[in-house]
This record gives C-alpha cells, sequence and structure tokens, in this order.
C-alpha cells in the first residue's frame, strides 16, 4: 500500500456504532462529572467547566483535522499515535493541575476500575471492522489485542475491593498490568497501519484508523484509557502514601 492516502469505504453500520457510541460516551462522562461537580464542589463548577471545555475544545480540533484527512496519509512523522498522545498528553495535564483531578479523586480509584467497562465499546468497533474486512484480525482478541480481558475484570476487581477481598495494591497492580496491555495494543495497531516503518504484514493493513470516524479510536478511545489507568496508578500511589503515614 501507498504512504500516500488510500480511498478505503467504510460501512454506514461501522461508521454509525462509531459515531453514536463514542456520543453516548462523551455525553455520559459530561453528565456524571458536571452532575458531582454541582453536588460536591460547588464552588468550583465553573472551573471544572472551563477545563472540561478546553480539553473538548482540543480533541474537537484534532477530530476535525482527521475529519479533514489529516491522518489519511502514512508518512513519516506518524500523525496518528502523536496526535492521539497530544491528546493524552494535554488532557492530564489539565486535569491534573485544576479542581478536575478533585472530582476524579471523589470519584474513587474502585469507580475508575470499575468505569472501564466502557471498553467494551472500543473493542466492539474493532471486532465489527474486522467482520467485514476493513481492518487486520490482528487488532481483536483473536489476534494480538488482549485489551477485552479489562472491561471482563473491571467489575470483578471492583467487588472485591468493595467486599474487602483485595486492597489497593491490586487495584495499582491492574492498572500498571492494564496500561502496558493497552501500549502493547497501540503499539501493534501502529506497526500494522502501512507507515515505512510497518512491521506486521497484514492485508488490509490498519490503515483505517486514519480515517474518520474510526479516527475516533485513536483520538478519543485510546487517550481515555490511558487517561483512566494513569489516573488510576495516581490515586492508588497517594492512598498508599496516606496509608504508611
Amino acid at each position: 500500500m501507498s504512504m500516500n492516502t488510500t480511498i478505503i469505504y467504510i460501512p454506514w453500520f461501522n461508521q454509525l456504532i462509531t459515531i453514536v457510541s463514542s456520543c453516548l460516551l462523551y455525553l455520559f462522562i459530561s453528565w456524571i462529572g458536571f452532575k458531582n461537580s454541582k453536588k460536591q464542589f460547588p464552588n468550583q463548577i465553573n472551573e471544572i467547566k472551563k477545563i472540561w471545555f478546553k480539553i473538548s475544545l482540543y480533541f474537537g480540533f484534532c477530530l476535525y483535522l482527521s475529519y479533514l484527512g489529516f491522518l489519511e496519509t502514512f508518512k513519516f512523522p506518524p500523525r496518528m499515535p502523536l496526535l492521539s498522545f497530544s491528546i493524552t498528553l494535554v488532557s492530564l495535564y489539565l486535569i491534573i493541575c485544576s479542581p478536575l483531578y478533585d472530582l476524579i479523586k471523589y470519584f474513587g480509584k474502585e469507580n475508575l476500575v470499575l468505569f472501564q467497562v466502557w471498553r467494551f465499546i472500543p473493542e466492539s468497533i474493532i471486532y465489527t471492522n474486522v467482520f467485514t474486512g476493513i481492518q487486520p484480525s490482528i487488532m481483536t482478541f483473536t489476534g494480538n489485542n488482549f485489551d477485552i480481558i479489562v472491561p471482563i475484570t473491571a467489575p470483578i476487581i471492583y467487588l472485591l475491593f468493595r467486599f474487602k477481598f483485595i486492597n489497593t495494591n491490586w487495584i495499582l497492580i491492574w492498572n500498571v498490568v492494564s496500561l502496558l496491555g493497552l501500549l502493547h495494543t497501540l503499539s501493534v495497531g501502529v506497526l500494522s497501519a502501512p507507515y515505512p516503518f510497518q512491521f506486521y504484514d497484514v492485508h488490509p493493513s490498519n490503515a483505517i484508523v486514519g480515517y474518520f470516524p474510526m479516527t475516533l479510536i485513536p483520538l478519543f478511545f485510546v487517550p481515555l484509557a490511558i487517561i483512566c489507568h494513569v489516573l488510576g496508578i495516581l490515586l492508588s500511589i497517594k492512598n498508599k502514601i496516606r496509608e504508611s503515614n
């Protein structure tokens, strides 16, 4: 495949479930965030809304670039992973350096674990893409992607913690292992795309993630998953430090 743009047809059903599920997930996060902000942090709710707006604005800008075809070119430097990590880093910085972090601390590390059941969404989208022949099978649980384990184990870890069968150490370990697994999946996705450094010789290649609306996978789902794991790790470490003092 050429390193330049290539025309890829995405079935309307695949586009529909990707856009609708992304919008519903975004709205759910916004709703639960503002609801708890109003209840627990009434004096900081305006600042929390401003930070959420900034994160949404930057994400929207990156998504618009992908809509214009910015990620359809597979030349060096690799635009897709760079844009994905920029969303992750910008969002993490804005969250940690703002009252939004207080809201997440209130939400709790165990609820962050349970929240990861949303990961069934991108796994279902990818599986649908593979089923319709527009994405390589290496990106599913039948290939080299084991992320499906995260949403399966998330409610189990949550319940075990809530009923005190496990402690914070297990939440920390679960987040670290899950994050490493996610980074592995991301690397497989990048190395399966038609970049000059493509490693996995698969057909079709993973070029689909450079085409809107499938760009929601690297630009929305991946950053959200990484952010949840990183925040879960930070909260677990802080909890362990507090317990040791």
